[in-house]
């Protein structure tokens, strides 16, 4: 299941998949990262026998509660808070066109009642009876695992977009934006991505295989182009800490927009199907920013460069006392300056004393 990204259920008994594919759909979710959308079908939820089943172990909403109140009838949609927040569920610009068309919406008659959501998960719409207090979710979703889950508990959406032209189009709109949001996040077999970290960019790169298993015996190469067109080749090496990533350091001196490109490669010659993946990233380094970005002093920077050089931050109380200070505070990089004793005058004038009481002595004892 690593080519797709989500899988949708609608109006399908569980007991048309086998134990292994609702394990797979458990896999494809929580491992793959992949998305799964429950739509409220006739034969979905409770009614599709759901209940004690992988599937719905990943819905964000109990299943194992028989409803006995009687069915929703000519049902009010609304969004909650969480769903006033969420983009994907509103369809106007401002709020005030949103809540004129809520009230406008049709009522709703096939909805899956359910009475609780699991702890994690998320109500972003709600339903209720007409004329009646009782609501329960429409709309929620939560995260499984390295994917995510929502579930739709309105069979009847269709109606909306029967009212008219304009409520059809809100609906195409609403569909889309709901497939936007299940995929967008979805994990590729490579990802690639720049980390601002201090001076310099660090540069990941995640591989997995066909089967979207972790991925280390592979030939990771990254090519750097910076503002002026002039390019730095890199290679990624294998990380200590997680399986299947690659890193690299990039250290970008020119101000302006950087675009890298890792090629992936399969380590092993001869395989069958040899991985061969290229993605791409970029960053735009701009110093000036962040440097003036705060007028306060940076006293966290001056700390780490003075921790690192074993060097001292020193107040301005401290100045007065900067002499001793200097005097016990050893330099971490000494350099020895020699001079031959020979170069000085003092020993060019005593060379020439000796010569010349030398000269003296031997003239005095008749020696000259």
């Amino acid at each position: 299941m690593g080519e797709y990204r989500a899988i949708i259920l609608d109006d399908i008994e569980a007991a048309f998949f086998t134990q292994e594919q609702m394990n797979l759909i458990e896999r494809f979710v929580s491992e793959r990262g992949g998305a799964l959308l429950m739509l409220g079908g006739q034969e979905s939820y409770q009614q599709g026998g759901y209940d004690h089943t992988p599937v719905g172990r990943m819905l964000p909403v109990y299943l194992d509660r028989v409803s006995q109140a009687p069915a929703i009838e000519n049902g009010r949609f609304d969004l909650t808070r969480e769903g006033w927040l969420e983009p994907w569920t509103r369809v106007r610009a401002g709020r005030e066109e949103d809540e004129k068309r809520l009230i406008e919406m049709p009522g709703f008659f096939a909805v899956n009642q359910t009475f609780s959501i699991k702890p994690g998960a998320s109500v972003l719409a709600t339903i209720k009876s007409g004329g009646e207090a009782a609501t329960f979710p429409a709309i929620a979703a939560q995260r499984f695992g390295e994917g995510r889950v929502a579930s739709v508990m309105i069979g009847d959406l269709w109606r909306w977009g029967m009212v008219d032209e304009a409520a059809h189009q809100d609906l195409d709109k609403i569909w889309r934006q709901l497939m936007r949001w299940l995929v967008v996040d979805v994990p590729d077999k490579i990802q690639f991505t720049a980390v601002p970290d201090s001076e310099r960019m660090k540069l990941e790169v995640r591989v997995r295989d066909a089967a979207f298993l972790v991925k280390d015996d592979a030939v990771v190469k990254i090519e750097v182009m910076g503002p002026s067109g002039s390019k730095s080749q890199l290679f990624a090496e294998p990380s200590l800490k997680e399986a299947g990533l690659f890193e690299a350091e990039f250290y970008s001196r020119d101000t302006g927009i950087y675009r890298a490109v890792a090629v992936v490669q399969d380590s092993v010659v001869g395989r069958t199907s040899p991985l061969s993946e290229t993605k791409t990233t970029g960053w735009v380094h701009d110093p000036n920013p962040r440097e003036f970005a705060s007028l306060k002093p940076g006293h966290e920077w001056a700390e780490r460069v003075a921790k690192a050089s074993g060097g001292r931050v020193l107040s301005l109380a401290d100045l007065p006392k900067l002499p001793d200070i200097l005097k016990d505070i050893r330099v971490p990089i000494e350099e020895t300056i020699t001079t031959p004793f020979w170069h000085g005058a003092w020993f060019f004038a005593l060379v020439l004393g000796l010569l010349g009481g030398e000269w003296y002595l031997r003239r005095k004892g008749g020696m000259a």
